[in-house]
């Protein structure tokens, strides 16, 4: 099998998957006994009338499989509408999801930054004390509730040195975000491309050379990045451990040691053996970024996707619920691909 098919067969998997997980997730929230016009009306709207036009508006009073079409109907148009905020569902994901962006590759810069390194060095060093600190450092992260490790760090690095502030999101001037805009009319292809990734206030400031807007970013989402990595950080770290440990006692690198091969080419062999199962565990980890850290946006003031699909969920915001969980099921979707993409890169065997 060809990489072309092998990319077509994986394509093909994308709509059953997203399409299943928004299934699931409906009817998880139809099972809920209560009632979401209620709380979307608030206790101050009880005319009968009034209830009773959200519930035709929405569908209430038809069977769960004709809400659910009429939600993804509305979906697929973008013309899903926030009950609740009185506003179209993708402007507010519009303005989260970048902001979900820059916290994840920071979180995800930091996780790479710590682990590699500490998985390389406990493999090299195995059975010693940097071995058994990377092994207690995963044990750590694991298990310590993370509200516990956010506030302690907004202790240290906010309340007591000042190292970084807990309000705002920057980003970048009126005048960069009319280049922006003006991009997909002045180059067709390009521009669009160039458009949506300048949707990320820090790309997009930094595009238009606004280097101190980068740099508050960067202070803003430092601190719930560090947390982020620190939290997954010990864990990755470990499996690298193993899989270079895997990896330098495979038959061929002792061969390989055997007949002398300069160390270079050796760690070539290694290296590209062990990474497999790293890609695998970093892909996952920067998927659960993408999707939102409820807790730590929450902790930090960041009113990312993580933090209204937590909203839209106390208040029953089935659009909402629905809308965040599609961006999610792409998200991982995609990243499921690069990584089959990366594994297929790395070893063309796993084509078959």
């Amino acid at each position: 099998m060809g990489f072309a098919s092998f990319l077509a067969r994986r394509l093909v998997t994308f709509v059953p998957t997203v399409l299943g997980v928004l299934l699931l997730t409906y009817l998880i929230a139809y099972a809920v006994p209560a009632d979401p016009v209620r709380a979307w009306a608030g206790e101050k709207v009880r005319n009968p009338e009034a209830l009773q036009q959200i519930r035709e508006k929405y569908k209430f009073d038809a069977p769960w499989y004709e809400q659910f079409s009429f939600l993804l109907k509305q979906l697929l148009t973008m013309n899903l509408e926030d009950p609740v905020r009185s506003k179209n569902v993708f402007d507010e994901l519009g303005y989260r999801f970048p902001v979900t962006v820059q916290l994840a590759l920071v979180a995800f810069a930091f996780l790479v930054l710590i682990s590699l390194p500490l998985g390389v060095i406990a493999a090299l060093r195995k059975d010693t004390a940097v071995d058994f600190f990377v092994r207690f450092l995963a044990l750590f992260g694991s298990s310590m509730p993370s509200f516990v490790l956010y506030y302690f760090m907004i202790l240290l690095l906010f309340v007591r040195y000042h190292t970084t502030y807990m309000a705002g999101i920057p980003t970048y001037s009126t005048r960069c975000a009319l280049w922006l805009d003006s991009l997909p009319s002045s180059y067709p292809i390009l521009g669009h491309v160039l458009s949506y990734i300048g949707a990320v206030p820090m790309f997009g400031a930094a595009m238009c050379g606004e280097w101190d807007v980068v740099g508050y970013t960067l202070r803003r989402f430092y601190l719930p990045g560090l947390a982020l990595a620190l939290l997954g950080g010990g864990f990755v770290a470990r499996i690298v451990r193993n899989s270079f440990l895997d990896a330098l006692g495979s038959e061929h690198v002792l061969f390989a040691k055997a007949r002398g091969l300069k160390k270079w080419r050796i760690w070539r062999h290694v290296f590209k053996n062990a990474m497999i199962p790293v890609v695998t565990v970093l892909g996952l980890q920067l998927g659960g970024l993408l999707s939102g850290a409820v807790i730590a946006e929450y902790v930090f003031n960041i009113p990312g996707l993580g933090r209204y699909m937590y909203e839209s969920v106390l208040n029953l915001n089935y659009p909402a619920i629905i809308a965040s969980t599609f961006v999610f099921a792409l998200v991982y979707v995609v990243i499921n691909l690069a990584v089959d993409i990366l594994y297929a890169l790395i070893d063309p065997r796993i084509r078959y």
